[in-house]
């Protein structure tokens, strides 16, 4: 048992100095250049929203996530509102209590009026910075309360390892829009000091596989009060795997 503890400080203490190289594998972000809007949910873009059925163009009340498959660029853009002064993200995970095995969290935060944007794991309600997968086209805007931001993830051997480990069977890339690609969803915010993360609150999440394929997907969304409960040796493993996916990426 203390061999495998002592396992986990070390990959975490990797992963950690790993993620001091800046966005290694994140793009530069920019200003937002278009409207967050629901038009289209339903038909070209997957949807989750709080209060439901609620408009995200500047309102800053309104929590809303798109999704949608960019076919010609094998991309999965990502759109993102909420209301927070902190940070905002989305997380995707393999249960429903994203802290509960592995997750990758997907963060839009504000710098003293200044977007940032990281992505990160979340172990023990701490969310540790890995700066994988890769994300390109990263877009947001930050008003007094409201901040929006657009990003695509490439559907490479990270983003198909994840997926393909959430639905126990491989991925076919050659027809990712038929694929299914379920996956459990929860939209978060919090505090930021600089550009440092504060603890994450669930503002809604998916109670049941979200299907990233299809616009329609059945998804039943509802606020999830974050667990403080410790995480159990197997699920710490399985996030010091990711650590060390996260250094093997930052070698090469």
């Amino acid at each position: 048992m203390e061999s495998k503890l002592m396992f986990l400080v070390v990959c975490v203490i990797g992963c950690a100095v790993s993620s001091i190289k800046a966005d290694g594998h994140l793009s530069a972000p920019t200003n937002l250049t278009s409207n967050i809007t629901r038009n289209d949910c339903g038909k070209t873009k997957l949807c989750l929203d709080n209060p439901k059925g609620c408009d995200p163009s500047g309102n800053s009340q309104c929590f809303f996530t798109s999704v949608q498959i960019i076919l010609t660029t094998l991309n999965l853009k990502v759109e993102l509102s909420g209301n927070s002064i902190g940070y905002i993200a989305l997380a995707a995970g393999v249960t429903s209590n994203v802290a509960q095995g592995l997750n990758i969290i997907f963060v839009c935060g504000n710098n003293n009026g200044r977007f940032f944007f990281r992505t990160a794991t979340l172990i023990n309600n701490t969310l540790l910075i890995t700066n994988i997968p890769n994300v390109n086209n990263i877009q947001g805007s930050i008003q007094p309360s409201l901040i929006q931001c657009v990003f695509s993830i490439p559907f490479d051997a990270n983003v198909i390892n994840f997926l393909s480990n959430v639905n126990v069977t491989n991925v076919n890339i050659s027809n990712i829009a038929n694929s299914q690609l379920n996956v459990f969803l929860d939209n978060l915010q919090g505090s930021t000091n600089g550009t440092v993360l504060g603890e994450p609150r669930s503002v809604f999440g998916s109670s049941v596989p979200v299907n990233l394929a299809n616009v329609n997907s059945t998804n039943v969304v509802s606020p999830i009060a974050n667990s403080k409960d410790s995480i159990s040796l197997n699920i710490l493993l399985s996030h010091a795997a990711i650590c060390l996916l996260s250094i093997f990426w930052h070698l090469i």
